[in-house]
């Protein structure tokens, strides 16, 4: 038996594949080794390998070298798998000569996520196994199946409890080795019977995927194509070849970058998860936030003292959860068990987590935090929503360490951001307990330093900034939404904002005195490009408010092109992103990106903003701010840590650690 201990997951890394390989070769050249089982019942087989080696370059043996290694001994080896295998760790699997299965136990091969396909021989075992439509789902769907799922039927030879798996597993080794008409897996062709259906399914598959993007997803596609047409070798070959291809574009580069980020952001939460949670206050996104928390779990006590506002609030709280469940076909009924309304403030004092969702001003603040410290348990932690205000420096001193600023973005679509004002005199243990109350509703928590618009909406300021200026250097709106839209953030800039709090914009806008710019403008308005039915009276109106940002004047300069467009605001961008490093809002750049993408459509593709410059450049960028420096230096006037980077022949990513 051999078997993988690489906690906490078993990753795949260099190490693990050399002494892996060692020891397949040992067992391979020992006579009185007759069969290898890989893996235990308890979680030894290993997984997939860190996205941030694809960066470095695979050290060998790469696991395609190990899947053949696996397929290619001169003994049956078994796989022997529980818990969660997936990516490199799957295709281990197919390539072993039996598979069996702790009952619960899940398989994934979703490198697709990533912008790549398989590289260890997937795209030519799996069709084998189960044939093209199975194969399809697991490569291209992008989700984890159950080892006893339809998709994985034929998979695995013997799928049972624990307490049963191991012995079945050294049974079945025995079995085979006795015999010696065990098959490879390249040399099976179970999933080739009926080749025009076979082909039909990647027919009908091939017509899903997008004009502009899907270069993984064809590219599985072609493999599997040629899986029953060429010899196992020839299809092989083919895989790693469309892999390399894809290891070095821009999508899959982003892709990755995005992966890690979020895998980083959202390391070391450890501790018991919040089971009880206070809220003061009905108001407008107090109902998305109680439908996220009671569908995690968590025992929610509202305390609202009017009992038909509560009795409303429920209801609302309800039809949320069923238009908009955090889990497909969630029981909104079954859900609704976890919310306790209640009129007796007392109630709260049995809350770990406290939210405080009043008003974003200073005194209302200051009230709302004033009555929770006579409500808040010992060691309670409490979130008080914000978007400027140092919330901690307005409550009784005694609270204050337990405070942290909290802001959930709200949009039309789903949200994934949380962003953490921490200060210096913050509990850790109350820093650690916000973050794994964050990540029970789903959300990725990025810790900042209290300041005005925190990370988000910083970034979002630069973004708006930039093509504030630029329509009043005579870009259009249109033009600016659809350079950006090629990009891949479908949403634009200005419709972008339709979908936000117009109220909280104008207001920053205000603050930082930038209130005569177009997006400034269209959410002092009311309007909402791009989403009206009367797109002849918006467009008046849009035109409008651009002919006033321009001071009533003709446009100037010259016509600007989508990639000037995008070069101009991705700058402005990442010149306000270095200043929030540099101020230490932002602890890492890997923490901006992770904001944009989840909170501002930021297209994934591209990692996010401080990503998107390390691919485009830093020389470049430089070069692009100098340029439009003199039109506004407080957008474009290259950042100090910009410049040392690109002096130093450093990037960003440098700065993640």
């Amino acid at each position: 038996m051999i078997s993988v201990d690489n906690p906490p997951v078993n990753i795949l890394s260099a190490q693990m594949r050399q002494a892996l390989f060692a020891a397949l070769g040992q067992a391979d050249g020992d006579p009185a080794v007759r069969a290898v089982v890989l893996g235990t019942a308890a979680g030894g087989f290993p997984a997939q390998v860190n996205p941030r080696e694809y960066d470095t370059g695979l050290a060998d043996p790469a696991p395609r070298a190990l899947a053949d290694r696996i397929e290619g001994m001169g003994k049956p080896v078994v796989a022997l798998i529980s818990g969660h295998v997936a990516g490199a760790g799957a295709e281990l699997a197919l390539a072993c000569h039996a598979r069996v299965a702790v009952s619960g136990s899940e398989i994934a091969l979703r490198e697709a996520l990533i912008g790549l396909c398989p590289s260890a021989g997937a795209t030519q075992r799996l069709p084998r196994l189960v044939g093209a439509g199975p194969a399809v789902d697991m490569l291209i769907g992008g989700r984890v199946h159950a080892v006893d799922s339809d998709t994985a039927e034929g998979l695995f030879d013997r799928i049972l409890p624990a307490e049963m798996a191991e012995a079945a597993a050294h049974a079945l080794a025995s079995e085979l080795a006795q015999g010696d008409d065990w098959v490879r897996t390249c040399d099976r062709t179970d999933g080739f019977g009926d080749l025009s259906a076979y082909q039909a399914v990647l027919t009908a598959r091939r017509k899903l995927v997008p004009p502009g993007g899907g270069a993984a997803e064809r590219a599985i596609l072609q493999a599997l194509e040629a899986a029953p047409l060429f010899p196992y070798a020839s299809g092989a070959a083919l895989e790693a070849d469309l892999f390399d291809e894809l290891l070095t574009s821009e999508r899959s580069r982003g892709l990755r970058h995005a992966l890690v980020a979020e895998t980083r952001v959202n390391s070391g939460i450890s501790g018991p998860q919040v089971s009880r949670v206070g809220l003061r206050g009905t108001g407008l996104g107090s109902a998305r936030l109680v439908a996220q928390l009671v569908q995690s779990g968590a025992g929610v006590i509202l305390f609202e003292p009017d009992a038909a506002v509560r009795s409303r609030f429920c209801e609302v709280v309800r039809d949320t959860i069923a238009q908009r469940p955090a889990v497909p076909g969630a029981d909104p009924d079954r859900a609704m068990q976890n919310l306790a309304a209640s009129g007796d403030e007392a109630a709260l004092r049995e809350a770990e987590v406290l939210f405080d969702l009043s008003a974003d001003a200073e005194d209302t603040k200051r009230a709302a935090l004033a009555a929770l410290s006579g409500l808040a348990g010992e060691g309670a932690v409490v979130l008080s929503t914000t978007r400027h205000l140092d919330v901690a420096a307005l409550a009784p001193e005694a609270l204050a360490p337990r405070v942290l600023g909290l802001h959930l973005p709200s949009r039309p679509w789903p949200v994934h951001l949380a962003e953490l004002a921490v200060r210096d005199d913050t509990e850790r243990a109350a820093g650690q307990r916000a973050r794994q109350m964050m990540a029970q509703i789903g959300r990725f928590a990025i810790r900042t330093k209290p300041s005005d618009g925190m990370v988000g909406m910083a970034m979002a300021g630069a973004l708006f900034d930039a093509a504030d200026e630029l329509v009043r250097l005579g870009a259009e709106p249109e033009a600016i939404d659809a350079a950006l839209k090629r990009r891949g953030m479908g949403r634009g800039v200005y419709r972008l904002l339709g979908d936000m709090d117009a109220d909280a914009h104008a207001a920053r806008q205000d603050r930082r005195g930038r209130q005569d710019g177009l997006s400034s403008l269209i959410a002092r308005a009311g309007l909402k490009p791009g989403q009206g039915a009367d797109h002849e009276t918006e467009a008046a109106a849009l035109a409008s408010l651009v002919t006033e940002a321009r001071g009533g004047e003709a446009p100037v300069g010259h016509p600007w092109s989508g990639e000037e467009i995008w070069t101009s605001i991705l700058a402005a961008m990442v010149n306000e992103g270095a200043r929030l490093l540099d101020a230490k809002v932002a602890a890492r750049p890997l923490a901006i990106d992770v904001a944009m993408v989840h909170g501002y459509m930021f297209p994934r593709t591209l990692g996010g903003p401080m990503n998107a410059a390390d691919m485009m450049g830093l020389f470049t960028l430089v070069r692009a701010m100098k340029a439009l420096a003199p039109v506004a230096p407080d957008l474009w006037s290259p950042h100090p840590l910009v410049v040392q980077l690109q002096k130093d022949g450093r990037s960003f990513a440098d700065l993640n650690g």
